[in-house]
């Protein structure tokens, strides 16, 4: 991933580094229209995914979610900006994703968000077991 997230280090928990890293690989992947499976395996098999007006439960659920985000964008391209921890396997971040439309003639977007991840640690594997986007669906209406 080109973009680094950024947080404060001195109210990082010990795993920050690793929760990091994970998010900069998640983003890479969810950029990525033919990873669906790999996608998926950010998730434990229960996680629940909610995206917007949108709730996904489960791996079948996640990966029919994440197959209809693709409808209707040709590419896209998550840049996270900043990121806060809560709780030792709790964080917060923002940022911007940049879609291209498949429809009228490949019309730029640029939508602000906003997501919550809660990890479950699976050994030294990190995966999410909640992760909420939040979009503002006006912002969504889109800019060149």
């Amino acid at each position: 991933m080109s973009s680094n997230i950024v947080s404060e280090p001195s109210l990082s928990p010990p795993n920050a580094s690793a929760m990091i890293s994970f998010m900069e690989s998640f983003y890479s992947t969810s950029d990525t229209e033919s990873k669906h499976d790999a996608y998926v395996e950010y998730f434990t098999p229960d996680a629940t995914l909610i995206m917007g007006p949108k709730t996904a439960k489960g791996t079948e659920e996640i990966r029919a979610l994440r197959h209809g985000l693709w409808t209707h964008v040709a590419s896209r391209k998550h840049t996270p900006v900043r990121i806060y921890f809560g709780a030792e396997n709790e964080l917060m971040l923002y940022g911007v994703v940049r879609y291209v439309l498949r429809e009228d003639g490949g019309t730029e977007v640029e939508v602000p968000w906003a997501g919550r991840v809660v990890f479950e640690a699976e050994g030294e594997r990190l995966r999410m077991k909640l992760y909420q986007v939040y979009l503002d669906p006006t912002a969504q209406g889109g800019k060149k």
